[in-house]
């Protein structure tokens, strides 16, 4: 009854209003209505925004509140870190709109059908850190070991670890699952795994030996049929694991992490290098990069280039590192944004991890 009688009063207030209040009430409740609408109603949409950057490597002698690694050295880092986007599925209608009047916000349609959902994005991202990470240290120490013979590394192939699963796959897989045999033969990295594959196809049984929450199992898995043949429908990787006990100097491993991916890998193996070796090669430059590492020490493509050359501009980089495969993508962004940048950035273009260490090297 209350509640009645306080909508009476707000009703009879109404209509004794002048109309000028009237018009304003009722575009209020019009805009208020508008802006409720457009938070909560979802559309079919994700998005790619700039982010932010990581510091990547603790020592002895520098600590930083965010760490990736802790080396037990004296040495500094250097002021090296890795640059993150944002990355939003199914946005809101207002979202949309928004993202609508920035060219520096990547806005493509998602198709929940077929497109990978946000948590299947989650574990496949954990599990690409995860690996960046091992191939991160294997490529800095031995790059470091060049310097300092006592510097060592030790680590083994244990398997393909399944990243994705496609929705239409017959392989009984799931992400995080360690594929060790096929066929009951051993392999050593994935182009042998690819070959024996090759000898089946269609309804053939393959049977894989997988390792899943530390527990073997046999796999009888099949082919599904795609626009390139048959295939097992899953995205894999190298697993390498490293032995803590027969690496020096010893590195720990933070295990609550901000970031995911595989991008961060180059400039994770900078840091740590740059943490293993005596001489600070950074000579006090803010630096930034992006790219992914492979064991040969190769800086691979990665997404979301112009998002990451903005955060870069941010965040005040001196030198932005960047793998040739993405080096044209990332010269626009860096032309068209050019008046953001304080004087002294340089967008340096990378084939190989050496080619950015010969490149800070040269600094004067």
């Amino acid at each position: 009854m209350r509640m009645k009688a306080i909508l009476l009063d707000l009703f009879s207030s109404f209509k004794k209003a002048k109309p000028w209040k009237k018009v304003l009430l009722v575009f209020l409740l019009l805009m208020n209505l508008f802006f409720f609408t457009t938070a909560v109603i979802k559309v079919n949409y994700e998005v790619l925004t700039p982010g932010s950057i990581n510091s990547i490597v603790n020592t002895n002698a520098e600590a930083n509140d965010y760490w990736v690694l802790k080396i037990d050295t004296d040495n500094s880092p250097g002021n090296v870190n890795t640059v993150g986007v944002y990355h939003h599925k199914k946005i809101s209608y207002f979202q949309y709109l928004i993202s609508k009047l920035s060219d520096k916000i990547d806005l493509a349609p998602f198709d929940p059908k077929t497109d990978t959902t946000k948590e299947e994005d989650i574990i496949r991202g954990d599990l690409q850190k995860d690996y960046s990470i091992d191939y991160a240290l294997i490529v800095a120490y031995e790059a470091a070991k060049e310097i300092d013979p006592n510097i060592h590394i030790e680590y083994s192939f244990q398997g393909l670890r399944v990243l994705a699963v496609n929705r239409d796959s017959r392989s009984g897989l799931k992400p995080g699952d360690l594929i060790t045999k096929i066929d009951g033969r051993s392999f050593e990295k994935a182009d042998e795994f690819r070959v024996i594959l090759e000898e089946f196809s269609g309804d053939d049984v393959i049977k894989l030996e997988i390792l899943r929450n530390g527990e073997t199992l046999e796999l009888d898995s099949q082919m599904m049929e795609t626009e390139d043949g048959y295939k097992l429908g899953i995205q894999i990787h190298e697993k390498m694991t490293i032995d803590p006990n027969k690496t020096k100097p010893k590195f720990e491993r933070n295990n609550k992490l901000q970031s995911r991916g595989p991008s961060g890998g180059a400039m994770m193996a900078l840091a740590i290098y740059n943490a293993l070796t005596d001489k600070d090669i950074t000579k006090g430059k803010v630096i930034i990069g992006t790219g992914e590492i492979a064991l040969d020490g190769t800086v691979g493509a990665i997404g979301g280039v112009p998002q990451k050359i903005a955060t870069a501009a941010l965040y005040g980089a001196d030198i932005f590192f960047i793998g040739e495969d993405n080096y044209e993508e990332a010269l626009a962004a860096y032309q068209e944004m050019k008046a953001l940048f304080k004087p002294g950035f340089r967008l340096i273009k990378v084939k190989e991890f050496k080619d950015i260490i010969s490149e800070l090297e040269a600094l004067p």
